[in-house]
């Protein structure tokens, strides 16, 4: 057999086994990877018939809000298909790459990217890093194929799947120019044009994107850290694997990239560098630096390296290709190199899920079971029949309540006297105060309600191993009441 048929029949075969495994764990996960965040981009989505305003929410990121609104018609897991689905097709699109780029065998990328420690967690997720990324890698395909208008345009919609995005349209913008594509270069607006337009004819600014943009403030509870704090913890990210694969090719392609200068402006050479090996480096030292100094809400997630996990991934697998090279004036070369792929795919797939007790990595913490044991507690006392204030959305979740559009119900999400809040809850409202949600993103520290005359405490509920969360305090659910 042929190279070709040998790497499209093992591309198509980890495809398979990959779509089955990924909508097993979509089906099967009692929690969402990183909870609330999650939750918050699908109540987004399934508020949209009820309010369209939610198509242009910033939070929800409004490419992804559109793609999955009709999903979220099948609940919550309907939009967990809908990120396999992502997932899948990025494999897919990094793999045709691959071929465009005449490696011999493209299959390894197909697992580099769906069993990342840190992108197979999204599907049991409606999180929007795996759309970026196929809009990433999709466009550069698009480009790889020369077809100049299409990558274009589809590159100028990805600020719609996440902000970062922004840094990826000069960036194609400086590659049109180098491919003489000056007639497309307009088309680098349409994105930000189209959803202006929407905006206006919605009620908003036609510049809403920018006047709305909730990103530029320094929250100090958010945190800092060092510069490499996702170098650091690539073991929970890429995978021991796949991290060593990133930085031999990274170092290769430097080097030939400074030997051969002039071979950098070629079309092929052109894609993997400027539109994939740069684009992810710029993304990943932009959010380190961030990081680094506390800017723009960013609280050092290891998941946004899931944004450009098939661009790593791409630049990987060309790497593996020239390093195998070496190898190819052996009589047995194509076994040997299909032995040493398979080899390493199946280290990498094993790091993943080494010591793990089940092919769905996320479980519920104790958080999740310590907001578990309040809301049976709640449902015991039958608390439901008041009016009840949470911060953390796995109440709304649970009693299948969406804060963007239920209007009145028992269960509120905000209190707008945070100093005072005895002057806007009734007598018998009872509020569900926890240590994290509550304090950073509602606050209202404890001390507003602890002494405060006009609520009760009447449960408390701490873990069995104390932490401290996100702000800097200790973990627990104390739940009051207004008298």
């Amino acid at each position: 057999m042929t190279y070709h048929k040998i790497d499209t029949l093992f591309a198509y075969i980890i495809l398979i086994i990959s779509a089955l495994l990924l909508v097993s764990v979509a089906m099967g996960a009692e929690v969402h990877y990183e909870g609330s965040e999650s939750l918050n981009h699908y109540y987004i989505a399934e508020g949209v018939p009820q309010n369209p305003l939610l198509l242009l929410d910033h939070w929800g990121k409004p490419l992804f809000t559109l793609l999955a609104w009709p999903f979220s018609y099948l609940g919550d897991k309907g939009v967990m298909i809908l990120n396999c689905i992502i997932m899948l097709l990025s494999a897919y699109v990094s793999f045709r790459l691959l071929r465009k780029l005449e490696v011999k065998f493209a299959f390894p990328v197909i697992v580099l990217i769906l069993f990342a420690p840190v992108y197979y967690k999204f599907s049991q997720s409606s999180l929007t890093e795996p759309l970026f990324g196929l809009v990433a890698i999709s466009s550069a395909f698009y480009f790889l194929q020369k077809r100049y208008l299409l990558a274009t345009i589809l590159i100028s919609f990805i600020i719609f799947s996440r902000s970062e995005g922004m840094l990826f349209i000069p960036i194609y913008a400086v590659a049109l120019i180098i491919k003489k594509q000056y007639k497309i270069l307009p088309f680098l607006l349409t994105g930000i044009l189209t959803y202006s337009l929407i905006g206006f004819f919605l009620g908003k600014s036609i510049l809403w994107y920018y006047y709305e943009y909730p990103y530029n403030a320094i929250v100090s509870f958010y945190g800092k850290g060092p510069f490499l704090h996702w170098f650091i913890n690539q073991e929970y990210i890429t995978g021991t694997p796949f991290s060593i694969l990133i930085v031999i090719s990274f170092v290769l392609l430097v080097f030939q990239s400074i030997i051969h200068f002039r071979k950098t402006f070629e079309h092929k050479n052109l894609i993997l560098i400027y539109l994939i090996t740069v684009p992810a480096f710029i993304y990943i030292a932009g959010h380190s630096f961030l990081w680094y100094k506390g800017w723009s809400a960013s609280v050092g997630l290891y998941r946004i390296v899931g944004g450009v996990i098939p661009l790593l991934a791409v630049v990987s697998v060309m790497g593996v290709d020239k390093i195998l090279s070496v190898l190819n004036s052996l009589y047995y070369q194509k076994v040997i190199k299909l032995l040493i792929l398979i080899g390493f795919s199946y280290w990498a797939v094993s790091f993943t899920f080494y010591e793990k007790e089940s092919y769905i990595l996320d479980h519920p913490n104790e958080i999740t079971n310590l907001v578990n044991e309040s809301i049976d507690w709640i449902e015991e006392s039958e608390l439901e029949y008041n009016n009840l204030y949470v911060y953390k959305t796995e109440y709304q979740h649970h009693f299948g309540i969406n804060p963007y559009t239920s209007g009145e119900s028992f269960l509120k999400s905000n209190i707008t006297k945070r100093e005072a809040p005895q002057l806007e809850l009734k007598p018998g409202d009872v509020v569900i105060w926890d240590g994290q949600v509550t304090p950073n993103e509602g606050g209202i520290p404890i001390e507003v309600l602890d002494t405060n005359s006009y609520f009760v405490p009447i449960k408390t509920f701490r873990p069995k191993h104390e932490f401290t969360v996100l702000g800097g305090g200790k973990y627990y659910i104390k739940i009051f009441k207004r008298i």
